[in-house]
């Protein structure tokens, strides 16, 4: 071979070879910066949002959140931060109302990037998420809100590792860096990845975002678990600048109880009572005197969280934190202050409800749903099968419930007095139990027995309560004589019984 011409090849092929590898360089320091380095601006919460947190902050009731998410819902249409939380409210009565209302909104509004997006993030299946996406993607490839729901359309199937996702997310960010979806969404796959270096730093960013809002921290001490200790110190961050943040508060006493430290323990749930002074709160420190030997301590902030109003007899007798309590004689003596609590607030909930009857009757009968109500096939206590079809031609009534939660406990009694003092005939009453921890459901037949529950319960499963739009515990919800799902009740309503009842009246007359 020529050496000339050998050489010139081989200085060519050095010259592509260097090119090459600059190229790989290049890309590897673009690659390292996009993996770990976005700027992010502090989010500025519009005016519709903080007006809806304020509003549900103000009210205690599922009913009053869904009024308050029914009117917001309506004063902001574009307003998509106030579509969310109203969204996640009205979703949890009915969902399909819910979707289609969105829906319809996209189609009145194809221009509409809120509305499409809403109706997008609504749909319930990643090829039906798609679909909207690429409807904003085709107007705007760099659409925030398109590659956002784009980022949640991929299945695990066509983007095993979440790489697809992570570019949407990140094109996303690139877009509008004020606005914490995306970089929250980030964070959590990151997380999903295991990368929790990568997410942390994330987490950090969006902490930056939001430095007033406590949720950023917790996914921080997520990561952290379980070094408690860790935990505290980043939460610790948080309270520097929001010592009153009963959320963080709260986080930080779950983490000192975990190592357990119960001098500090007891010393934030202090700190917990001196910024709100609730019933709730004081039983909280009274738990964690009891825990750390305190007995006297213990009793006396249990007195007090009796006379600050928290009446919850069940909540007493059955927590496993006032075990070391329970022999000394002042424990009767708590009972009956408890009882008596109760008894008095709830004659002021019958006067209020006495007061307020004609409108909230009105409302009830009104707030009708025409759903066809998911068929079932389940056993009873005794192992007889009831199934809906067997049913069809009565009203229904079905309480889904847990042995483990609270407003369940409370729920019961109110159910059980409608099915023995006011159900009228052709209407059937039925629990559901369903979301036992472990599937363990030997505690379910003690339960009732104990509480002398009348009404006959069925063994559900985690399908049904899902076909059911079941998100949350106590959830009741009333079919009509033609299978179709009328009323929905979500959680503790003092007044249930009452409201049943004009519900059950108003299926009967037809």
């Amino acid at each position: 071979m020529n050496p000339t011409r050998s050489n010139n090849l081989l200085r060519i092929c050095m010259t592509k070879l260097s090119r090459w590898i600059s190229l790989f360089c290049a890309l590897t320091l673009v690659s390292q910066v996009w993996a770990q380095g976005f700027s992010v601006r502090r989010y500025q919460p519009s005016e519709g949002e903080r007006a809806i947190e304020a509003a549900l902050d103000s009210v205690s009731t599922y009913a009053s959140e869904k009024a308050i998410a029914r009117d917001f819902q309506a004063r902001y249409p574009n307003d998509i931060a106030v579509q969310f939380r109203a969204a996640s409210i009205l979703a949890m009565d009915n969902m399909d109302s819910t979707r289609a209302h969105y829906q319809k909104r996209a189609e009145d509004e194809p221009d509409n990037e809120a509305a499409v997006y809403l109706a997008g993030r609504m749909m319930t299946t990643p090829a039906d998420q798609r679909v909207y996406a690429e409807k904003l993607l085709a107007r705007d490839p760099n659409s925030y809100w398109g590659n956002l729901l784009q980022a949640g359309a991929y299945t695990p199937e066509s983007d095993s590792g979440f790489h697809l996702s992570e570019a949407a997310l990140r094109k996303a960010i690139a877009r509008d860096n004020s606005l914490p979806y995306a970089v929250e969404r980030l964070g959590h796959l990151l997380r999903a990845r295991n990368e929790k270096t990568a997410a942390d730093d994330v987490y950090q960013k969006l902490c930056e975002m939001q430095p007033n809002r406590f949720e950023p921290v917790q996914y921080r001490m997520i990561l952290a678990v379980p070094d408690q200790r860790k935990a505290i110190e980043r939460v610790d961050e948080f309270l520097r600048n929001n010592p009153d943040n009963i959320d963080a508060l709260y986080a930080k006493a779950r983490a000192q109880r975990e190592i357990p430290d119960w001098p500090a323990h007891v010393q934030t749930m202090r700190r917990i009572v001196e910024v709100k002074r609730r019933g709730e709160h004081a039983y909280d420190l009274a738990c964690g005197f009891s825990l750390a030997g305190e007995k006297d301590s213990a009793y006396a902030w249990l007195f007090t969280a009796a006379d600050l109003g928290f009446s919850d007899i069940e909540q007493y007798k059955s927590d496993d934190d006032l075990v070391p309590l329970r022999s000394d004689p002042r424990w009767n003596e708590l009972l009956v202050k408890v009882e008596d609590a109760e008894r008095a607030r709830m004659a002021e909930v019958i006067r209020q409800a006495a007061a307020t009857a004609p409108q909230r009757k009105q409302e009830a009968v009104a707030d009708r749903q025409s759903i066809l109500a998911p068929d079932f096939s389940l056993k009873d206590l005794d192992g007889k099968t009831v199934s809906l079809a067997s049913l069809r031609g009565k009203v229904v009534i079905l309480d889904f419930w847990a042995t483990w939660c609270g407003p369940c406990k409370k729920t019961m009694p109110l159910l059980d007095q409608f099915f023995r003092e006011k159900k009228p005939e052709n209407v059937e009453v039925y629990g559901v139990n369903v979301w036992e921890r472990g599937g363990n459901t030997d505690k379910v037949k003690p339960f009732l027995a104990e509480r002398k529950i009348a009404f006959p319960v069925l063994f559900g499963t985690d399908d049904l309560a899902t076909a059911y739009g079941v998100r949350g515990i106590p959830t009741l919800v009333m079919i009509d004589q033609q299978g179709k799902i009328a009323y929905r009740h979500v959680g503790y309503t003092p007044t249930l019984a009452e409201e049943l009842l004009w519900q059950a009246n108003e299926l009967l007359k037809k």
